[in-house]
């Protein structure tokens, strides 16, 4: 544990961070799981901004209604769409971050309690189970995609966007994350 009580990140319940794999290609895949993190770090950084940009556009919005009557420029920025999708796929690319810093939640009543050995099989069965369920996600995520392209749907609001272009974004973004869960899991 850390001064502040807290396990770092990335280490187990007894702060102490997972070793390299064994086996032949230990190095290659160490190294592929390092420049997943890293991908990972940097999409959640990109999941950041667009939440940041998020904020911008909402204050714009905001204050462009108060300023209209005396200003007259008709501008519509459409906040509430785009900070709808900007937070979807946001949080589905920030998926893959909290994965690989463990930071996703789980219950470690009993788990601190277990032989490491124990441990270490719970943990691959989560991380397996993980995987499984980010493919399905993802793989959902796609199915959406291809209906709304197909039907061309567009949402009941002002902003005529094809519903299908957000929720590729969205889509990826899922797809990042069973990426890195498989990645991890093998």
């Amino acid at each position: 544990m850390s001064k502040s009580g807290k396990t770092p990140a990335g280490a187990d319940a007894t702060g102490a961070r997972p070793g390299p794999k064994s086996g032949p290609s230990s190095g290659a895949m160490a190294g592929a799981e390092r420049l997943a993190a890293l991908a990972a770090r940097w999409s959640a950084r990109l999941g950041g901004a667009v939440i940041l940009f998020a904020a911008i556009l909402v204050t714009a919005e905001v204050a462009n209604r108060n300023l209209e009557p005396w200003l007259g420029l008709g501008i519509k920025l459409h906040a509430f769409e785009l900070t709808n999708y900007a937070f979807a796929s946001a949080v589905a690319f920030g998926f893959a971050y909290a994965l690989t810093e463990r930071s996703h939640i789980r219950i470690d009543l009993l788990y601190a309690r277990l032989p490491l050995g124990l441990r270490a099989g719970l943990d691959a069965a989560a991380l397996l189970a993980l995987a499984v369920l980010s493919t399905g996600m993802a793989w959902q995520g796609w199915r959406v995609v291809a209906r709304s392209a197909e039907l061309g749907a567009r949402p009941n609001a002002t902003l005529d966007l094809p519903l299908a272009i957000p929720q590729a974004l969205w889509a990826v973004g899922l797809s990042w994350f069973a990426a890195v869960a498989l990645l991890l899991a093998l």
